[in-house]
């Protein structure tokens, strides 16, 4: 009798997970938090696949409303340079402290000069193209070479290099989201930290001179319009929507306050936010340390609160705000060559509430980085202990870590 039960037990224990109705594999992928896991999920069958591939426009639509938990790119384990894979890199959680057994494949030899909407954007040393890479799907989109600015001294250019021409490239969408690809590039380039942006199929692109805006650090899309911050916290509105030039305003004046990076990121409340990030030269050997970050909500540009604070009335009369807060509450941070993203803590576990997560992203002589990267929390004003992946230990020059947004196969 207890033989029998026992293999009665053994059959029970053995499932055939491959047959589990359709009805229950939903109920399942509903209650998935991380882009990650559901991209796993699909990978345990054929079943498992159809279901998600089936729940896939669900996905895209709570996407929308929430933003997805990024991850870091990094480069794969190696003992010496010969044995390193400079094509290969996979997906480190922060928040599970482990590297996910995924691999993704990412051109080498270049640096993402941005991560956007989990399209990773790279300049080809070839040519000093941009090309936008979707990781997940295989997709590519490639725009031709943004030019060295004309207001740069030419006994100068000698010390550009592809590494170091862009600094920094954000999208108004996800590319994969727009049929008719309806979305816009603005690249952040040269000594001058100017502004450049290009439309698919647009066969130049087009240049806002350095006189009007310089020294710019960040850029977000918002409210149908790009609005970017330079290093003194002055913050300007880029509208290209309906015009045949495009057309910018000062919303916020330059501050006396420079710092070593600016960013601007949308919260939840639909405020902007301006993040002003400090860095110190110590450290032996010596090397560009993260010394500290302040943080002011950008009022009157529509959604917002009011406040008190430093003030300058925009063009069309609407008065902005930059009030320095102390506190993100349940937000979280994530800052770096990516799209600057506020998440809400409380809505993936072992995400940390009121910090900031960030890399590096100084340019300097090494384009790659010092590796300076942690978390900042706010309620103490303190560093917290580095997070860093088992892997990555040695990088023998590969490129830095950058956020990446998982993104749903097509």
């Amino acid at each position: 009798m207890v033989r029998r039960c026992s293999k009665k037990l053994a059959r029970c224990s053995s499932p055939d997970w491959a047959s589990l109705p359709e009805e229950l594999l939903v109920l399942v992928l509903r209650r998935l938090i991380q882009l990650s896991d559901y991209i796993r999920f699909g990978a345990v069958c054929k079943p498992w696949h159809a279901a998600a591939d089936l729940q896939k426009d669900h996905r895209r639509r709570e996407l929308v409303h929430k933003p997805e938990l990024p991850m870091l790119l990094i480069p794969p384990p190696a003992k010496t340079a010969e044995e390193a894979d400079y094509h290969c890199r996979r997906l480190y959680s922060v928040t599970r402290r482990k590297v996910l057994n995924l691999e993704l494949r990412v051109p080498y030899p270049r640096r993402c000069c941005g991560s956007s909407h989990g399209w990773l954007a790279t300049e080809n040393e070839a040519d000093a193209g941009i090309t936008l890479l979707n990781p997940f799907s295989g997709k590519s989109f490639r725009f031709p070479k943004v030019s060295l600015d004309q207001y740069i001294k030419p006994t100068m250019r000698h010390k550009f290099s592809y590494e170091l021409h862009i600094l920094k490239v954000v999208l108004s969408h996800d590319p994969a989201l727009m049929p008719n690809n309806d979305f816009v590039v603005v690249a952040i380039f040269d000594m001058m930290r100017s502004l450049a942006y290009i439309k698919p199929g647009d066969n130049k692109w087009t240049y806002i001179p350095p006189i009007i805006m310089s020294s710019l650090t960040d850029a977000i899309y918002h409210l149908g319009k790009f609005y970017v911050v330079d290093v003194y916290s002055g913050i300007f509105c880029v509208d290209i929507s309906s015009f045949r030039k495009p057309r910018v305003e000062v919303v916020a004046p330059r501050t006396p306050t420079k710092a070593n990076k600016a960013y601007i990121v949308k919260s939840r409340g639909e405020d902007l936010l301006l993040v002003q990030r400090f860095l110190e030269w110590r450290g032996k050997p010596r090397r560009w340390v993260t010394s500290c970050f302040k943080i002011f909500k950008v009022l009157g540009l529509g959604g917002g609160s009011s406040g008190a604070g430093s003030s300058a009335a925009a063009s069309d009369g609407q008065i902005v705000e930059r009030v320095e807060i102390h506190s993100l509450d349940d937000d979280t941070l994530f800052l770096g060559d990516n799209y600057s993203l506020s998440v809400s803590a409380s809505d993936y576990p072992g995400c940390r509430p009121n910090c900031i997560y960030y890399t590096d992203d100084c340019i300097d002589d090494n384009p790659y980085g010092s590796q300076d990267k942690g978390i900042y929390c706010l309620l103490d004003r303190r560093f917290a202990p580095h997070y860093r992946a088992k892997t990555e230990e040695k990088y023998f020059h590969l490129p830095r870590p950058i956020w990446i947004v998982p993104t749903l196969l097509p």
